[in-house]
């Protein structure tokens, strides 16, 4: 049989207890610190510093990507710029294959002429 005293001490131990089982669920926020629970203060100063690093990887990843937009846009001018060279390219020689079929057909004398002419004008150049 259990003594009078010895009940005591149970009911004294479940009355604590029961009263720090109690205040650990009803009061995280002002108990926080006692049994080691992050505090609201603590979370948000946590979740604001690690918004803060995100925020300056994301503007810096950002930056890269518009840096990245006028690199991939410059290329496709210079991508144009070859191909319009090129084009070019092709209609001069289409154009010198011409020419020389006509000077082929050309007396010399008028081709003397031709040149004479030619020379005048890059002189006044």
């Amino acid at each position: 049989m259990v003594n009078k005293k010895t009940k005591r001490i149970y009911r004294t131990i479940c009355i604590v207890l029961s009263v720090v089982v109690f205040s650990g669920l009803t009061g995280c926020a002002s108990i926080a610190g006692t049994f080691g629970v992050a505090s609201e203060q603590y979370v948000d100063e946590k979740l604001s510093e690690a918004e803060g690093r995100l925020s300056t990887r994301i503007d810096g990843n950002q930056a890269k990507v518009d840096e990245f937009a006028a690199t991939a846009d410059q290329l496709e001018a210079l991508i144009e710029s070859v191909e319009d060279a090129v084009r070019t390219t092709d209609e001069l020689k289409q154009l010198a294959v011409v020419l020389e079929e006509r000077l082929n057909n050309l007396p010399v004398e008028t081709i003397k002429q031709l040149v004479e002419v030619l020379q005048r004008y890059l002189d006044e150049q």
